[in-house]
């Protein structure tokens, strides 16, 4: 029941009825009813709240501006957008706002107990100025009530261009290099990538030869076709469906240039049939999977991706102990596929809609970061036209490179509408992230189908916990184009995924995650976290801390992965009252390919949580990189720099909408070095740092106080 009043009581009666499957009805059974009485909880008298919310961010695309803040003691938020630094009026108690208001020069764009919010249809290049009051409306006797003093406020500006582009497309098709272009025999590659060119909303088309169907004289052919098919407005994609459906299931993979097989040496690399999750290391025997990361400990840029599962597939890892390696190595799964043997050329012959969804929440709920794919396994020359199924990839532009990194990101989505686009983060970071903080989940999400855009949206907010084998449930609801929420009830410690299942106009939609830890704020902040190699090729680890209160010790994690981490050292917090401590261990075994390290950092009353992840490899000479000493920073940015050579390099840096604040020319040598950046000119905000050797460019991202 909706819309009761406080503190009343409420008397509910049940009769039974029968009305279906037969004439004459409905018929009551009127005697003796079910009964039951509830009393509703009685509202509090309205005050008006004693502090603002705090600490608001923004992140500004071209039309549109995230924001996210840290709650106060009220029941909601009254959020204003206006063009003026300043209000002409404040909101006024007793007055209900909603959303498109105009209240003091500016506009109502949100009014709810959400502690995030997205703001869509601005304008290019314009600045915005954002006002949040806290306010008491869930109360009795003269609600709502507005905090008007010293209103929360930030403001950012919109960029010229869009920061994230949306580009729709399709990994699942074959070529006659191995059992596709049935009905034009005489098509490569080439031909395909052509046809592509010519479909509707197809950005990309990756073409995934079965393995063991193609000769691999051709892979390498195939790989060059599809360069030359790229262009500055459609990427074509070359890579392979290892596997056989009979006895394993098929994984599609991209980014390894070196065919994958087991057929009579018909391969460039071996791994044997239906091998995905491998044998002991100590019989030579890895799996694919693990092939698949030891290709990109290597540098290469491969993913895969679970191609129509079935429950038993993978050698049964739905139904087994997560696997790590897996884990790694696959970033997505099919939600829907094929038909794979369609003809039609008129987008007209969908798959069964969301037909292996089930499979993907069982893989969710097992632990696994993977996101939603919407693959066509075209077999004859039809590709992107049998339906309007598309994979939606969010990356900065077209180019190889910012694909291959929004997938393994995962910053993807399925939909069975070829151009419907979404933006859903949580705290502003875009689906697919991974993510923890001492704050509660603040989700906003934006649907729309631009060629239908009077289309009202249904956004459900799915929700689990990883590693539970919970299947995940619908957590909230909204019909309409944005909805914002904040999950206050996630526990300390837990960590939850969250994704959206869209339906617009009968046409569904299915977002990659968003993991999400929640953690205790710690009495402890971490300047700087640094790896270097030493002379005798041992890792030294090394950070420095302020304000350890009520603080207990470091625990030093060492990963081969990045994903799975084990314990190295443990660290005792240092006694004293110094204002910064440093801390150092060695790593005396480490890989001779890429280490991944993270500290733990634990209280008293056993709360912790982690620091950022940071990489080192012992072939330094492989390598460029730099890391920060400290994030955020004051009017010093230092940087610890391993250089490959003795060369002259160029450090720029940018602010959030990619303009150029600041540049300089270092004179660097082979080898570690440090550099100093003055940055008292700089205002406080976000940037980007990036260092330029020759053709190599390397960025990170900081925060000037």
């Amino acid at each position: 029941s909706l819309n009761l009043q406080s503190g009343t009581t409420y008397y509910y009666y049940v009769f039974g009825l029968n009305n279906s499957n037969c004439n004459g009805g409905p018929v009551y059974r009127s005697l003796n009813p079910l009964t039951s009485s509830v009393t509703t909880v009685a509202l509090p008298i309205c005050i008006t709240p004693t502090a603002q919310p705090t600490q608001l961010n923004l992140n500004a695309n071209n039309t549109f501006i995230n924001g996210y803040f840290t709650a106060s003691i009220a029941d909601g938020y009254l959020v204003v957008r206006s063009l003026f630094a300043s209000l002409s009026a404040n909101p006024v108690n007793g007055t209900v706002y909603t959303i498109g208001n105009s209240l003091g020069g500016g506009t109502v764009i949100a009014n709810a107990a959400a502690t995030s919010f997205i703001d869509n249809g601005l304008a290019n290049s314009t600045p915005y100025y954002y006002f949040i009051f806290a306010r008491n409306s869930i109360c009795t006797g003269g609600g709502p009530l507005y905090l008007t003093t010293n209103p929360l406020t930030a403001n950012a500006a919109t960029t010229a261009i869009a920061v994230r582009n949306y580009y729709f497309g399709n990994l699942h098709a074959h070529s006659s290099y191995s059992d596709g272009n049935v009905d034009s025999t005489s098509f490569i590659p080439a031909n395909d990538y052509a046809f592509a060119k010519n479909s509707l909303c197809m950005d990309f088309l990756g073409i995934s030869e079965h393995n063991h169907l193609m000769s691999v004289a051709n892979y390498q052919p195939g790989i060059s076709q599809a360069a030359a098919a790229t262009t500055t407005n459609f990427l074509a994609l070359y890579g392979m469906e290892y596997g056989v459906i009979s006895n394993g299931g098929h994984v599609l993979i991209y980014g390894c240039n070196q065919l994958i097989g087991w057929d009579n040496g018909n391969y460039d690399i071996y791994v044997p049939k239906s091998d995905y999750l491998g044998t002991p290391e100590s019989t030579g025997i890895t799996g694919l999977f693990r092939t698949i990361n030891n290709l990109n400990n290597l540098g290469a840029t491969s993913f895969a991706s679970f191609a129509h599962p079935d429950f038993a597939d993978y050698n049964n890892i739905a139904n087994i102990a997560f696997n790590v390696s897996a884990d790694s190595a696959v970033i997505g799964c099919a939600v829907a596929s094929g038909p794979a043997f369609s003809t039609s050329t008129n987008y007209n012959d969908p798959p069964n809609s969301m037909g292996y969804l089930d499979y993907y929440n069982r893989m969710l709920s097992k632990g696994y970061h993977i996101g939603p794919l919407m693959d066509h396994d075209s077999h004859y020359t039809n590709f992107g036209r049998s339906s309007n199924n598309r994979l939606a990839v969010v990356a900065t532009d077209l180019t190889s490179a910012n694909f291959f990194a929004a997938m393994k990101e995962r910053h993807f989505y399925a939909t069975e509408d070829c151009d419907t686009k979404v933006n859903f983060t949580i705290n502003n970071e875009l689906m697919g992230s991974v993510l923890s903080g001492s704050n509660p989940p603040a989700i906003s999400a934006y649907a729309i189908d631009p060629t239908n855009p009077t289309a009202v949206p249904s956004i459900k907010i799915m929700y689990g916990i990883l590693g539970s084998g919970v299947l995940p449930t619908q957590l909230a609801n909204a019909n309409g184009n944005t909805f914002s929420f904040t999950d206050n009830n996630l526990m300390n410690g837990a960590t939850a995924y969250y994704y959206l299942d869209i339906s617009i106009a009968g046409n569904r939609t299915i977002t990659a995650p968003i993991w999400y830890t929640k953690t205790n704020p710690l009495p402890v902040k971490l300047l700087s976290f640094t790896a270097t190699v030493n002379s005798n090729r041992n890792v030294l680890l090394q950070w420095i801390t302020t304000n350890e209160i009520n603080f207990q010790n470091f625990i030093v994690e060492k990963s081969i992965d990045g994903v799975s981490f084990f314990t190295i050292n443990s660290v005792a917090v240092k006694t004293g009252n110094d204002l910064h401590k440093s801390y150092f261990v060695n790593d005396n075994k480490p890989n001779e390919t890429i280490n991944y390290y993270r500290l733990k950092q634990v209280d008293k009353n056993g709360n912790f949580s982690y620091s950022k992840i940071i990489s080192i490899s012992l072939k330094t000479s492989d390598f460029n990189s730099f890391s920060l000493f400290q994030n955020p920073v004051n009017d010093v940015l230092k940087l610890l720099i391993s250089s490959t050579s003795t060369i002259k390099a160029k450090l720029l840096i940018t602010d959030i909408v990619g303009k150029i604040v600041t540049t300089k020319s270092i004179d660097l040598y082979k080898g570690f070095q440090t550099s100093n950046v003055e940055l008292t000119n700089l205002k406080a905000g976000n940037y980007h740092v990036s260092l330029l050797w020759n053709n190599e460019i390397i960025t990170e991202k900081f925060v000037k106080m």
